[in-house]
């Protein structure tokens, strides 16, 4: 009853019976397997037995994720799952009836999976759609299923017809069933925090008492693009949950300057789009590819091993459904005689049948005639123009309201888990940092330093700047996430630079110092914004620095240092006490900007990378 929801009312009851005089119990003391608030672990925790130690010694079932994985569709995801679900059940498992369990944020979403699941199983495994919707559960805790949370004590029976469980990451009642083999989070806010995670997993690390002795592996299926903050998360879940934090301390030097920022006034006007032609298949046919013919192709999914990091390759035979090319074409047909039907247009007259399979057999690069379902939905769509008349669209113009100063001292306090060490991130810190911190955590520096001095730590975990006057930020210890990051800061802490820079801060990834910029995707316009990376003070001018990868080019990029550059040319106007300079760099470049700034020439500098995102935009597909 540690979190929300369930917290809330039973809570209150449970905190009025430990709480009454009448027992006076000197000491209370809890249990928890979820010891989360979100992303916080409990302050008051006196002992944990982790995870990774329940891994580690075989009490548990062990976990792969996947780390890589192309799926186009919703179809071909439901295909790989599904492979996988078959292979524990007649390979792998076969001593029980394994369970695979999809996790959605949310009821609604949630009741929309497991009709899409029962769909997919029915046509896959060629039964009717109530045979289908046996194998399948929802578990959430709307009153329409209230119901189904008591089968849940049956679903490891071999005659229980339960194959497939849909559940709501944040359900409120307990419960644990031991045959679970496959997990997927449907969207990323189903796995996206340590309690989401520690709960979801909680669902199926039982091992079944048939496989006591052995360690059964549950599968992860996430979207690979959030592998690696997942692989963060799951990683800090499974080790001792100590954390250090980086905050502003005070120093012999004050190394602490203002900054300014600007307060934006939004407003909305509406773009009207004109009329759409014909030009989609106005030279006699539609642009398509290869793969929207493609009946059958052997995808690959690589699966990443908590703990061990060990990789393995899994290749699934997805098979896409076809139609023939007079299957599409008929479509088309029958659409434009009901709109003519309907709205008095004269497109058959325009575009009759054998016109429009003309279209689709030139388009077509295997002239077989067929076409994929994603294929299909290229042709309809190119043939959808004809009714589009036109759009109005909201476009956000953005106006200069308040210039306003924001002081490095009032940073907040930026955590990291001691599991990260073991990966890519990094420590920086100085004496001051075991002087000057707070006692919990220079007692937590104390006992990295030992562990990276044991060879417990890769080694470039820790570094420790030997001269104070060269780490010239007001931070107790410097954070740094990846390689790219950390080469930076150690060319900020190299005596050379050092002596050219009055201060410099490493800034939050979220709330410290936020820049808004918007970007198309496709057709879809995206708002977003970023926090820069670092914020150097030299004189009169304030560096502010954007690291990325090397050749991590991307039409988001290119709108960040667009609106980056807006953003600080408008505060180099509405004042005149600092001049900003805005840069993007990564590592290719990090020798040649530090040189411009020992030679005072980082005003005009520009990297490798800010030049190839100053070239024009690409289309995004």
């Amino acid at each position: 009853m540690a979190n929300p929801p369930a917290r809330d009312m039973a809570i209150k009851k449970w905190k009025e019976f430990l709480l009454n005089p009448k027992y006076n119990f000197r000491y209370i003391v809890g249990d928890s397997g979820t010891c989360y608030v979100n992303n916080d672990y409990f302050a008051d925790v006196i002992y944990r037995f982790s995870l990774r130690d329940s891994i580690e010694n075989r009490f548990i079932k062990t976990i792969d994720y996947v780390a890589e994985d192309v799926s186009h569709s919703k179809e071909e995801k439901f295909q790989k799952i599904y492979d996988n679900h078959i292979q524990n059940k007649t390979a792998k498992y076969r001593l029980i009836k394994p369970l695979t369990i999809l996790v959605t944020k949310d009821i609604s979403a949630c009741k929309r999976l497991k009709e899409d699941l029962i769909k997919f199983i029915a046509d896959k495994e060629r039964i009717s759609k109530d045979a289908a919707s046996n194998k399948v559960l929802i578990v959430t805790s709307a009153n329409e299923h209230k119901d189904n949370i008591p089968k849940l004590k049956n679903v490891d029976d071999g005659d229980d017809p339960v194959e497939w469980i849909t559940s709501v990451s944040m359900l409120s009642e307990g419960w644990d069933v031991q045959n679970v083999c496959q997990i997927v989070p449907h969207e990323e806010r189903a796995f996206n925090s340590k309690l989401l995670i520690a709960q979801v997993l909680g669902r199926g690390l039982r091992i079944p008492p048939k496989y006591r002795g052995e360690q059964p592996v549950v599968t992860v299926f996430n979207h690979d693009k959030w592998s690696s903050s997942i692989k963060h998360l799951v990683n800090e879940v499974l080790e001792i949950e100590k954390r250090i934090y980086s905050y502003v301390i005070p120093k012999d030097r004050n190394y602490n300057f203002q900054i300014h920022n600007v307060d934006y006034k939004k407003s909305e006007e509406i773009v009207e789009t004109p009329m759409v032609s014909e030009y989609k298949f106005s030279k006699g046919f539609i642009s398509l590819s290869t793969e929207d013919q493609v009946q059958k192709i052997e995808e690959e999914t690589i699966y990443e091993r908590v703990i061990t990091e060990k990789q393995r390759e899994k290749k699934t035979l997805i098979e896409f459904k076809i139609y023939s090319a007079e299957e599409v074409a008929q479509i088309v047909h029958n659409r434009y005689k009901s709109w003519d039907m309907d709205e008095g247009t004269d497109y058959v007259q325009k575009y009759p049948f054998d016109k429009i399979f003309s279209i689709i057999k030139n388009s077509l690069r295997d002239k077989k005639n067929l076409i994929n379902e994603e294929g299909r939905q290229k042709i309809l769509k190119a043939f959808g123009v004809v009714k589009r008349k036109g759009s109005k669209s909201p476009r956000y113009k953005i106006e200069p309201e308040n210039l306003f100063l924001i002081n490095t001292s009032d940073i907040n306090k930026n955590p990291l888990g001691i599991g990260a060490l073991r990966r890519e991130s990094s420590i920086f810190y100085d004496d001051y940092s075991l002087k000057n911190g707070e006692d919990d955590d220079k007692k937590v520096l104390k006992e990295i330093i030992e562990m990276f001095e044991d060879g417990e730590l890769h080694s470039a975990s820790l570094v420790k700047v030997g001269n104070v006057f060269n780490f010239k930020t007001p931070l107790n210890i410097v954070l740094a996430s990846y390689k790219p990051e950390r080469g930076f800061v150690k060319r900020l802490v190299n005596e050379e630079n050092a002596k050219k820079i009055d201060a410099w801060i490493k800034s939050l990834d979220v709330g410290f110092y936020r820049v808004e910029y918007s970007w198309r995707k496709g057709e879809h316009p995206k708002q977003g914004s970023f926090n820069p990376d670092f914020f150097i003070k030299i004189g009169r001018d304030i560096l502010v620095i954007e690291i990325k990868a090397d050749a991590d080019i991307s039409n988001e990029n290119r709108a960040k240092l667009r609106y980056a550059r807006e953003h600080f040319n408008r505060i180099n106007k509405l004042q005149s006490e600092y001049n900003y300079y805005f840069k993007f760099l990564s590592p290719t470049s990090y020798d040649l900007f530090f040189h411009a700034l020992r030679e005072g020439k980082y005003k005009a500098f520009k990297s490798k990378i800010e030049a190839e995102l100053d070239e024009p935009e690409r289309a995004s597909l």
